[in-house]
């Protein structure tokens, strides 16, 4: 894997001099809570909500939807393992609650639990902007997606206007690009 000169000096003044970053397989992702940045090259940094270090994921090579004017709901068509998703789904909405900031720094930013290969997100999809997720913001996200996309499919939720974006895919997969 190649990684570009910006994208390698980036990392080696974001990241602790002590840490040794390692890469990983899209279908190596340990079940768990992450923040992520996704970069321009697809290339996105997964850092642990509890104990573990830092790593790297290749951009995978599935195609990612189109983003059309006013469609706010983006089916990808694949089929997700039902526990998977239960499980990551539930742990995002432990994780809301009454509510949750987050904020993205110069790049894209999102918070997603992983469980047996399945990704639940939360994602900031503008540099130095923020939001605020809580469970009703989930279960209203998800409805959508249900309804226009099936039930255990890719996809994403965003509201009218706004940087907030709620998904369910892969782990490994291009989200919030």
């Amino acid at each position: 894997m190649q990684f570009t000169t910006t994208t390698l000096a980036f990392l080696a003044m974001t990241l602790p001099l002590n840490s040794a970053l390692t890469t990983r397989s899209a279908d190596s992702i340990p079940d768990g809570g992450y923040t992520g940045q996704t970069f321009a090259n697809g290339t996105t940094l997964y850092t642990p909500l509890e104990e573990g270090k830092a790593f790297l994921v290749a951009p995978s090579t599935a195609p990612v939807s189109a983003k059309l004017g006013k469609r706010y709901t983006g089916c990808f068509g694949g089929d997700l393992d039902h526990s998977g998703v239960d499980a990551s789904v539930q742990r995002l909405r432990d994780w809301a609650g009454n509510g949750r900031d987050l904020a993205s720094g110069s790049i894209n930013t999102w918070i997603g639990f992983i469980n047996e290969g399945m990704l639940a997100y939360y994602c900031i999809d503008a540099p130095f902007r923020s939001g605020n997720l809580d469970v009703n913001d989930v279960n209203h996200a998800l409805r959508e997606m249900d309804r226009v996309c099936g039930f255990y499919k890719s996809s994403y939720f965003k509201w009218d206007g706004s940087v907030e974006i709620v998904g369910k895919d892969y782990a490994g997969a291009n989200i919030c690009v």
